[in-house]
């Protein structure tokens, strides 16, 4: 069981790696077969880290989702549905060979700072209510991942239309109607979806009262979701309303994005 799930983790690392070369292929040497190679490189890849995911679940008798592996494991996988969901539009289909190499990126930095953890035992959740909280928390961070880069792709593509100069690469990208109707509608999946989560958490919080400790909603974890969900509550009602829209909502997510990079690592730096 170890070895097939060495095997599905290291296979699914050099696939994302592989996408990445493909994608590069694509939008700078202009090889127009490798945008499908790069889609079902990375279809792939996540296929086999979802199998890693079942072995270690089959293996230890638990639901794998306590551990730094486990976490960029399904993240890595629900990210890449997300992507495989938007560009099976003909329009946004260039957009897999934006968001590959940040896969890639993620990957490998689960190899080098997790790979220790593969084979560590999973913690115990309590029931199928703590595994639906977490496994809708990783949805909803998915999603915001991916919103994340799409933005970051709308900043790139306003900035060309501005500039006298092109390149191949940003010359593929998805008119900006198009971009940022995606970003809203990753917003408009995200939010609910960390509106349940948070709601779950509350409930799981008088469930738990002894785990989790009578000054609970002082955990940094709380102050973590809480900006999550300020954020994701400003980004999609201030695009309902017009208010907020285009690149100034790409500016907004992509700040956001680096801004909850940044309590995530003080997080793991403190030990909090």
């Amino acid at each position: 069981m170890s070895l097939a799930i060495d095997i599905a983790f290291y296979a699914a690392f050099a696939l994302f790696g592989a996408a990445a070369v493909t994608s590069y292929l694509y939008l700078r040497a202009d090889k127009e077969g490798m945008l499908g190679v790069t889609q079902r490189a990375i279809a792939v890849a996540a296929g086999l880290l979802f199998v890693a995911f079942c072995l270690r679940w089959a293996s230890y008798g638990r639901i794998p989702l306590t551990n730094m592996v486990d976490i960029v494991n399904l993240l890595l996988v629900m990210s890449t549905a997300i992507v495989l969901t938007l560009v099976r539009r003909e329009s946004l289909r260039a957009l897999v060979c934006y968001y590959a190499p940040p896969l890639a990126a993620l990957s490998l930095l689960n190899v080098l700072l997790g790979f220790n953890k593969l084979h560590q035992e999973p913690k115990a959740l309590n029931d199928t209510f703590l595994a639906i909280h977490v496994g809708l928390a990783f949805l909803a961070y998915a999603l915001f991942l991916i919103a994340s880069l799409t933005s970051f792709v709308y900043i790139v593509q306003a900035r060309r239309l501005k500039s006298p100069q092109t390149s191949a690469g940003t010359a593929k990208l998805p008119p900006l109607e198009h971009l940022d109707a995606t970003l809203y509608r990753l917003i408009t999946w995200g939010y609910p979806f960390f509106a349940i989560t948070l709601v779950l958490g509350f409930i799981g919080a008088y469930l738990y009262p002894d785990e989790l400790g009578a000054r609970w909603w002082l955990s940094a974890k709380i102050f973590y979701a809480v900006f999550m969900a300020a954020l994701y509550s400003f980004s999609f009602h201030s695009r309902r309303l017009g208010l907020l829209r285009g690149q100034k909502l790409a500016y907004v997510m992509v700040i956001g994005f680096a801004v909850m990079l940044a309590i995530y690592v003080l997080l793991g730096v403190t030990g909090l």
